[in-house]
This record gives structure tokens, sequence and C-alpha cells, in this order.
């Protein structure tokens, strides 16, 4: 109880704003104002404009996101969809009928409401110097470094809680399902045992003839998948903290100076393990109820003083902290901070193994605790902890350096748009060149900052006036604390490849597209005479651990089966995999272990939250007034919906 408590109590909250705003929250609508020109409306809501320029920049900060959370698992041709677009479309228009409702309200957050909220992001309360003053020039390199000014920061960051003051009423709204998660976790646990008979398009392969003139004709009706794409030869340039952090020097002497300033840093806190036995009070408890859990408590407290080593059957007996009770009241080690002040006190007093103090009072009730583990804490020494210091301190320097060098490299490359000489000398960076780079970003290897893996990057490169002209494109900021620069020295546009280049690609292709086609039909024709099948040997299958010897589709299939009558057959056509007959032959109650009712609550939760979130969305459309322009399916048209 105590650590669940202590893990969760502001979980409503985060998972309500995570919902609702994707990454560009913090960017604004504002943020892509410059966009605006005479550009077509995307959508317009309350009488504020979308424009298409600010959705297409919207929708690139986005998909940059997905990728870099995704890294190389996902093709980028996957996020870069219209359909994706519109779901960009859909954030942006929360987030404006939010701010207009904020507005409605006059909600206001005070100054040191957003000093507080910035002094809780990590990476800016590690600012503090060793006498608890606060590093400004750092903060401000910092901000700089994500190419923007501490007012527009904090106006963003003031933005998002009068945005949160909106969504605030709603979390009271999310009701607890405990009964709908204890099905949802059983049936999750369910397990399906099936017999699989597969028509695998390899299999047809022999059977398919396909002529010349077929060939030609899949090749005219198919030619989009013959295409070479566009490709560029270019120079670039990089500026990254990282670059910067090489060429700055520290001293032994800094080092050390770093280490004595910060041991706290360098040291591991003492832990201890302890068993509890917990008698709740609640939090609206009559005084003689909480007499009675105190007696109680000193009751038990009498049984094992008598007897220690009965600790654990009493806990399991007579505790009420349901996550520790079943293990005889075992909470782990755990550091002082980790537990309520009184308890951690309590804990971390004892002199030895085997100590037993309590009743202990704390805001969830009475304890008796016996301490069962002791950890001492430990000090690094200096030189185990020199190269770690050393590169922080190369790292901190670099970020207050490229707060000036973003602005030195952003004007270079636009001053001196036909060249990259000048901040080649000013900067000391390397020009680098890649040939045939085409505008799909390649595969980033984790931590990877390469442009190529950039779609920012590459978008702007293959932009009209970037093809054209051949200049140096305006600076992109391609990861947090990395700039790059770019110019086209030649381009080759996109070209459908003769069928002389492909007629072994599209042959293979059409025999391949055909053999699925038999595969199905045979497939389709097996089911509706089932005497013909031959099953293989029987698959148990479960939900909470996929088999990957199995298609996802025929377990989807075998899980929305109905089992009121069994065996049962059924057909899933699995497009260029074939076509696959199954048997579901039996279905296993599982028994749900606490985990799984604890992550079917978590998910039924969020599905509440998003509901209700919905319905406050529609409500704030209906109030405003919102219209879409936007079609997924006519990309680069605005006609009215």
């Amino acid at each position: 109880m105590l650590e669940s408590i202590r893990k969760h109590s502001k979980l409503m909250q985060i998972v309500l704003f995570v919902l609702i705003f994707p990454s560009f929250v913090l960017f604004g609508i504002q943020g892509y104002s410059s966009f605006e020109g005479n550009a077509d409306v995307a959508a317009k809501v309350g009488g504020q404009k979308i424009t298409m320029q600010q959705l297409d920049a919207a929708n690139r900060e986005e998909i940059a996101r997905l990728q870099s959370m995704l890294g190389s698992a996902v093709d980028i041709k996957q996020l870069d969809t219209p359909e994706q677009k519109l779901r960009t479309l859909n954030g942006l228009i929360r987030q404006i009928l939010l701010q207009l409702e904020a507005r409605r309200e006059h909600l206001a957050v005070t100054d040191a409401q957003v000093q507080q909220a910035i002094l809780q992001i990590p990476q800016i309360a590690a600012l503090r110097k060793p006498d608890g003053s606060f590093d400004v020039q750092a903060y401000r390199s910092l901000i700089a470094a994500q190419g923007m000014n501490t007012a527009q920061f904090e106006a963003q960051v003031r933005e998002q809680l009068i945005l949160q003051q909106v969504l605030g009423g709603l979390t009271g709204s999310v009701i607890d399902s405990k009964a709908l998660a204890e099905a949802a976790a059983k049936a999750a646990a369910q397990q399906r045992e099936v017999r699989l008979a597969l028509f695998k398009p390899a299999d047809y392969t022999a059977q398919v003839q396909v002529t010349p003139q077929q060939v030609e004709s899949f090749y005219e009706d198919n030619k989009a998948k013959f295409q070479k794409p566009a490709q560029v030869d270019i120079q670039y340039v990089v500026l990254s903290a990282n670059t910067l952090a090489d060429q700055i020097q520290v001293t032994p002497e800094q080092i050390k100076a770093y280490y004595d300033a910060n041991l706290a840093k360098f040291s591991t806190p003492a832990e201890r393990r302890a068993s509890h036995i917990l008698i709740t009070v609640p939090s609206d408890a009559t005084p003689s109820q909480q007499e009675a859990a105190k007696a109680k408590a000193e009751a038990i407290a009498k049984q094992v003083e008598a007897n220690p080593s009965d600790f654990a059957a009493l806990a399991r007996k007579d505790s009420q902290d349901p996550g520790s009770a079943e293990k005889g009241g075992d909470l782990g080690y755990f550091t002082a901070d980790a537990m309520v002040k009184p308890f951690a006190d309590a804990v971390f007093g004892m002199k030895k193994i085997g100590d037993i103090v309590g009743p202990i009072k704390t805001q969830f009730g009475y304890h008796i605790i016996e301490l069962t583990g002791i950890k001492p804490g430990s000090q690094q020494p200096f030189d185990a902890a020199k190269p770690g210091i050393e590169k922080l301190m190369r790292q901190e320097a670099a970020q207050k350096q490229l707060a000036a060098d973003v602005e030195t490299f952003t004007n270079a490359v636009y001053e001196h748009p036909d060249s990259f000489k000048t901040v080649e000398n000013k900067l000391k960076l390397k020009v680098q060149t890649a040939n045939n780079v085409t505008r799909t970003p390649q595969p980033q290897a984790p931590g990877s900052t390469d442009p190529l893996s950039s779609k920012a990057f590459l978008d702007a490169l293959f932009a009209e006036n970037s093809l054209r002209n051949k200049h140096n494109i305006q600076a992109v900021q391609i990861a947090p604390n990395v700039w790059a620069s770019g110019r086209v020295l030649s381009y080759s546009p996109a070209q459908t490849l003769p069928l002389a280049e492909v007629e072994n690609q599209a042959k293979q292709m059409l025999v391949e597209q055909r053999a699925a086609e038999l595969a199905r039909s045979a497939g389709e024709q097996a089911l509706k005479s089932p005497t013909t099948l031959k099953f293989g040997a029987p698959i148990t299958l479960d939900q909470t651990q996929p088999s990957p010897d199995v298609p996802a589709a025929v377990v989807a299939k075998a899980f929305g089966l109905g089992t009121d009558k069994l065996p049962t057959l059924a057909g899933v056509d699995l497009g260029a995999g074939g076509y696959a007959v199954l048997q579901l032959d039996k279905v296993t109650e599982g028994k749900a272990p606490p985990v799984l009712v604890n992550a079917a609550a978590g998910a039924e939760q969020q599905l509440l939250t998003q509901g209700i979130m919905d319905a406050y969305i529609e409500a704030l459309k209906k109030r405003f007034g919102v219209e879409i322009f936007y079609k997924p399916n006519a990309e680069g048209t605005t006609a009215a919906g």
C-alpha cells in the first residue's frame, strides 16, 4: 500500500494530460505563426485559422517525435501519411479549443507557479549551484539550445499550466471499475487450443504461368511500384553540443572541486529491508475508530514481542496492507526517502537486524515493524568518479557555448548561401558530402544524430527553392542540441524505371500475387468442405504471450470466435501470406494474476478518461464552432468539409 500510493498519487493527472496533447503542445499553434502568409486553411476553430503550413510544420514535429520514440523499428513511410496529418490536425484543434475555454473561464497562472513548475524539470533543477543559487546563464543556454528564448519558454509553460487547470475538473469524473478490470484480466488470461490448416502461396507458385503481355500489363497498372525516387547530391554541416564537448578542456583541479562540492551525487544512500503489519485508519475515522485500530495494533505488537518468530504468520493473518501481507509483511529494500517520515525514522533508527518497533502511527494507520536487512551507504572514490565528472563538465560547458554558436551558425548559413566556407572557418566545422540522397529518412541507430535521418532536414533540402537555387537551407534543429544545414549540389528528379530494367521484378511480383490468390481460393473452398482439411498439431494460444509462429490475424480470429459449440471452424485471409483455416477445439479459463488485474484496471481507467475527454472536446466544438477543410483522401486540397 505504501509503495502503491507513493508511485501513483498523480497518475491520473499525468495520463489525462498525455492523452490530450501530442508533442507540439509546448510549441503551441502560435509557434507556427511564421508560416501563415496567404496559405490555404486546414481548419477554423472559433474563428481562429489553422493554415496548411501550420499543420505541415506541426505534423513534421509530431512525426519526428514518433520516429525518435519508435526508432528504426518503424518505417518513416508508415508515419508520414495523410491519416497521421489528420491526427495532428485534431490535436491542434483540441489545443485551441482548450485555450479558448481557458480564456472564457478567465483562468490565470502566477509567476511563482510558473517558476515552481520550471524548477521541477530535472534538467533545469540540476542547474542549481552547490551554494543553492541558480545558474541563470546556464538556464538561458539550455533554453536557447532548444531554439527558444527564456520568455518564449516561460510563456509556453504558463500556457501548459493554464490548460492543466481546464483539465483539472475532469479528473474527478473518472470512476474506478474494478469489476470490469477483473473481467478484462480474466479474458486476457484465457487460453484457446486450435489446429491450423495453412494454404501458403509458395505451395501454389509452380501452378502460376504468366505471359510477357501479362507482365507488361501488371507493370503499366503498377508503375508507382517501379519508381526511382528523386535524388540529390549534397554538402552539409552539423553543429552539436557533443562536438563542442570534445573540444573543451577541463583541468584536474576543476574536476576535484566539482567532486568536493557535490559529494552527495557520488554516494549510494543506505538501504534497509523491513517487514510490517499494518492496521489501517481511514482518513475520516472517528475518535473511537482510531482508538480501536490503535488497540488492535498494540495487541498484535504484544503477540510479536512474545513470539518474534511469528511475525510473518501474524502479518499474513492480520496485516491490512494487501501488497505485503501475503509476503509475510516483507517490503523489500528501500531508502529513507522512499517512505513516509515516521515510518522511515523508525526503520532507520533501529540498531540491528531482528529489532521490532511499534505501533508507529503514519497517515496510513498503525505499523508494527521488523528490521530484516541492512545495506550501508557508500561513497564513490574520486578516481572512479573522475571520468564521469569530466564528461559532465564538458557537456555543461558545451551547452553554454552552443547558445552563442547556434546564432553564429544560423546567420552564417543564411548570409552566405552559396558556400559553407564562412561557417567552416568561424566554428571549425567539417563540411561533409553525401550522394544519392532521397527524401526518405535513413534508419537511425540509437543515439545517432545523422541529418539524413531527419525528415525536417530532408524536407528543407527537397523544397522547390532549395532544388532550384541550390542555396544553403536555413539551419534545422534535427535533435536536442544538434543543428544542421545543407545545400544541393545536383538533383535527379523521380522517374519510372523502364520495363526492361524491372521486368524480372515485375514478373516475380505478379507470380506472388497470383499464387496468393490461388492459396486464398483453395482455403475458402476447403472451408466449405471440412472433411478435406489436413490440420497440424494442436496449438495453445495465449493473448498475454503471443507466439511468433502464429500470425496475429489468426490469434485475433481465434479469440473472437463464439464458444457455445465446439469445435468450430473459421477462415482467415492472410493477404500476401495466403489463407488459414482454424479449428477451435478447447477453451481454458485462466486465473488472472494480480499484476494483470492491475494492468487491466489501468487500461480501463485510461479508456474511461479518454471517453470523458472526448465528450468534453465535443461539447467545446459545439460551443466555439469547428470547421475542418483538410481531407486525408485529397492531400493538398482544401475542399470544405
